[in-house]
């Protein structure tokens, strides 16, 4: 069994980190509008979860999702019928090779990313704006995920529509 052991300067700054880090979590959880948990069976169906050339796994003790070969996975997240909305993913931040892909709400491409080394050894998240006439009116829309031709989509560890910070 192992221990961590602080001083108590060190203690006050971790104890400061983790309210900081539940301060965060309790925002997020405020602003998300729905959540697909990656690699999870039940979550997926709900989701009516997609693709090609998709698999899943599990990496630094959480699931994740990705496509290769030009393949693609999708899914439907539900929005609110008015207002902006944005797109929030997590990455792993040391990914390597050929990582580029599309993101597409409603068959729209909202954005393209690449995954290289973006913040090595620890995950990050990304925000993507959704253009408003591609959820008004409506309850659902379908994201997808398109690795461009002989590339891979992904890994994506976690997804959520969220209402933008006020």
């Amino acid at each position: 069994m192992h221990f961590d052991e602080y001083t108590e300067a060190d203690w006050t700054r971790r104890e400061a980190e983790l309210r900081a880090e539940q301060e965060r979590q309790a925002v997020l959880e405020a602003r998300t509008v729905d959540r697909l948990r990656i690699g999870e069976m039940q979550p997926e169906r709900d989701h009516n979860l997609q693709g090609e050339e998709t698999s899943t796994g599990e990496a630094f003790g959480r699931k994740w999702r990705h496509a290769i070969n030009g393949g693609w996975f999708g899914f439907d997240l539900k929005v609110r019928p008015d207002g902006p909305h944005e797109l929030w993913v997590t990455y792993w931040g040391g990914e390597t090779g050929n990582r580029i892909f599309d993101i597409l709400v409603n068959g729209e491409k909202v954005a393209t990313q690449r995954l290289r080394e973006n913040a090595p050894g620890k995950f990050y998240e990304q925000t993507y704006p959704i253009p408003e006439r591609l959820t008004q009116g409506r309850d659902k829309v379908n994201v997808r995920f398109q690795a461009q031709p002989g590339a891979w989509a992904g890994g994506v560890f976690d997804v959520r529509l969220l209402t933008p910070e006020p």
